[in-house]
């Protein structure tokens, strides 16, 4: 038995979308009070990532990314920084598929479900954990909340590993 697949996609889209996720975050960046010179350096990072997808350049760009968030001004869990948690998981996962295509294959959409899956499966644990971050009183704590929140962590760790 055969099937008919009908043309997919040119692979050359996956670079345009790493594209654009690295013009949302060098503007968010922006948004947040990044020097015209380092957005220069994201904008060098980001173009690097689209060219050469196999590369460690987006690792290099979320690195930064995450470095120089730390570093400006304002909340550690503002919406700027929760905002970059999806577009720099997105631009990971296209590059690491980018990586592997050859610029001139086409693409059927069906072959993304389940990295669709897991990139939805992680995006909802992480906002998870960011929601349970910004409810968290500030200050000091009682030592059954922090007991509780190592075990939390700990439960989470182990449905992490794999399974046999």
């Amino acid at each position: 038995m055969t099937l008919e697949l009908k043309p997919g996609r040119p692979a050359w889209w996956l670079r345009a979308a790493i594209a654009a996720i690295g013009a949302a975050v060098v503007g968010i960046l922006a948004l947040q009070g990044l020097g015209f010179g380092l957005m220069i350096v994201f904008a060098v990072l980001a173009a690097v990532a689209v060219a050469l997808p196999s590369s460690p350049g987006m690792t290099v760009f979320i690195g930064a990314t995450a470095l120089a968030t730390a570093f400006l001004d304002g909340s550690s869990v503002g919406v700027a920084a929760v905002l970059l948690i999806p577009l720099l998981h997105l631009g990971h996962v296209l590059a690491g598929i980018a990586g592997v295509i050859p610029i001139g294959a086409r693409l059927h959409l069906s072959a993304f479900r389940r990295p669709l899956r897991r990139y939805l499966l992680v995006q909802v644990s992480v906002l998870a954990l960011v929601a349970v971050a910004v409810l968290l009183p500030a200050g000091r704590i009682d030592p059954i909340v922090e007991v509780a929140g190592l075990l939390a962590a700990a439960g989470i760790g182990l449905l992490a590993l794999p399974r046999r």
